[in-house]
């Protein structure tokens, strides 16, 4: 469930919108992922995102230790790191925790987890983003400290990603044009409630609708935002107005 009906989720939306660089929007998202025990944060993009003329990247914008991030770079880890590896194929946020029973790790990938152990990354989560034209990319998020402080909000922090990703890419688009998206009233209120937490059987009961028709509703809303998610579907819109919380 998404669940965004939340204050420090309205109060982060405040606080990121007003952003009008992509330093002060990454701290934004720092102090929101702070509350919930992450101290740690890197923003990647896996593929070229051509509609805003970027490159990809390891550490577009970060606060893990630059050591880290240069040698990540140097070595191009990218290429074995297993979070990587994953985010690149899933859709749902996952903790780092959870790679050995997600995928089988080879013994370079978890010499690898090691390292960035000893780099003082522990207890991560990864927040992957997947966009249209095969666009991929995502947020990193990890504690310097051994004991796991995660409250275990999944949902809440990966909208905050989700957003970050959003809102960056209004940032560094090249013109100022705006996206013309427009949802039906009924796709509005389903994502509304998909929002407010609901599962697509809820909604169905909500509206009087059947089941199948929220599904339909679900992917055509996908299609229109360009997202593989209801959170991300779910931040875009609130986003760009068409929903609110």
């Amino acid at each position: 469930m998404v669940g965004l009906n939340n204050y420090f989720f309205e109060d982060y939306l405040r606080a990121a919108n007003q952003a009008d660089t992509v330093d002060a929007l990454f701290s934004v998202l720092m102090k929101a992922v702070g509350r919930h025990g992450f101290n740690r944060a890197v923003f990647g993009m896996m593929t070229d995102h051509l509609d805003i003329d970027k490159k990809a990247g390891f550490g577009i914008a970060y606060s893990y230790p630059d050591d880290w991030v240069q040698y990540y770079n140097e070595k191009k880890l990218q290429y074995i790191d297993p979070v990587m590896t994953l985010g690149s194929v899933r859709s749902e946020s996952f903790l780092w925790s959870d790679l050995d029973r997600l995928v089988s790790l080879t013994k370079t990938q978890k010499q690898f987890l090691l390292l960035a152990e000893d780099a003082g990354l522990r207890n991560g989560l990864c927040a992957p983003f997947h966009g249209p034209h095969n666009q991929i990319a995502g947020i990193g998020l990890a504690t310097t400290e051994k004991k796991d402080a995660f409250d275990g909000n999944v949902d809440l922090v990966t909208a905050y990603c989700s957003h970050f990703y959003v809102a960056y890419k209004r940032l560094m688009r090249r013109d100022s044009a705006v996206e013309h998206i427009v949802l039906t009233n009924k796709e509005s209120e389903v994502l509304t409630w998909a929002a407010a937490g609901k599962t697509d059987a809820e909604i169905a009961v909500i509206l009087n609708i059947s089941h199948n028709t929220v599904d339909t509703h679900m992917r055509k809303i996908f299609q229109k935002l360009g997202a593989n998610s209801r959170v991300l579907a779910a931040v875009k819109a609130i986003s760009l107005g068409l929903i609110s919380v």
